[in-house]
Order: C-alpha cells, then structure tokens, then sequence
C-alpha cells in the first residue's frame, strides 16, 4: 500500500515536471512572436511604398527595395528603362491605380523555383489599373515581402512557369 502511493506521488510530480516544461517551452517559442506584431504592418508599408515609387515613374527607388534575389534577375539600369520603356512609352500610361490585399503570413515559401524556402514571408496580392492608350486594363501580382538582414525587402513570385519558358524555347 505504501509502495502505491509512493508511485503515484512520483508520477504526479513527473506529470506536473514535463507540463512546466512543456509550458516553459511554448512561452520561450511565443515570446519572439510578441516583438513582431507590427511585422505584417511594416512588411505592407514597404510593398505600398514600392508601388508608390512604381506609380511615381521611380524605378530606381523601387528597384532598391527588391530582395537581393530580385536585384540579380533585373540589374537596375535594365529594370529601370524596361519598366519605363514598357508601360509608358508601349503601354502609354502615366501612372496607374493601385490596390493591395492586406498581408497574408506563410511559411516555408518557395517563391522563386530552385531557391531555397523562406522560413517566413508575408504574400500581398497587389493589383495596378492602368488607363493607356489600349485602354483601361489590370494588372494582378503576387509578391511577397521577406526580411534580409532587419529590413524587408519585396520579391515577385515565379512559380513553375520559369521551367515551362525555357522548355518552350527550346522547341
């Protein structure tokens, strides 16, 4: 009789021991979460402040917040006089109507095929109206916004298609 209570003593505090531990462990893994709560606001204001520039004609200052990964697809002189060459001087518009979906927390992105997963991204699904010489027309685009180093910087999605084009080029 004695031998039982004993064992049940044992296992209660063994219970209890791994319960705190448990706790402790969720509050440890919350705890940095707490800090980032203005992180899908300023994810947003950078994606808002790219199109910003976008709809200024400011293609080298939007250019400056690409990720890293963005700014080796597009050097900065190419991606300023194609987007200017594009939308303003084929498209013929001036500036253009914008609108963003509020930001969406993933994980584990692959934004780019072939790149390695971002841990964390917030995805913003951004559409521009534009009124040109072809008339009004809208453009839907997904970005996402990920942190290099402290601050946050945008990437364009590229699913599979990337693959798709280059097999069709070789046909």
């Amino acid at each position: 009789m004695l031998r039982r209570r004993n064992r049940n003593v044992l296992l209660q505090k063994i219970g209890f021991i791994l319960f705190a531990l448990l706790l402790l462990w969720l509050m440890v893994r919350s705890v940095p979460a707490l800090f980032r709560a203005d992180a899908p606001t300023d994810a947003a204001a950078v994606a808002e402040q790219f199109y910003k520039y976008e709809q200024m004609g400011d293609f080298g200052s939007s250019w400056e917040l690409f990720h890293p990964l963005m700014k080796e697809r597009f050097p900065k002189s190419a991606y300023v006089q194609n987007r200017a060459h594009i939308f303003m001087q084929h498209f013929g518009v001036k500036t253009f109507e914008l609108e963003m979906e509020p930001p969406e927390r993933e994980f584990d992105v692959e934004i780019i095929q072939g790149v390695k997963p971002f841990p964390e991204a917030y995805r913003i699904k951004v559409t521009q109206t534009y009124s040109g010489t072809f008339g009004q027309f809208d453009l839907v685009q997904t970005c996402y916004l990920v942190e290099d180093g402290k601050q946050w910087t945008l990437l364009w999605y590229y699913p599979e298609q990337q693959g798709r084009q280059d097999k069709a080029s070789a046909v």
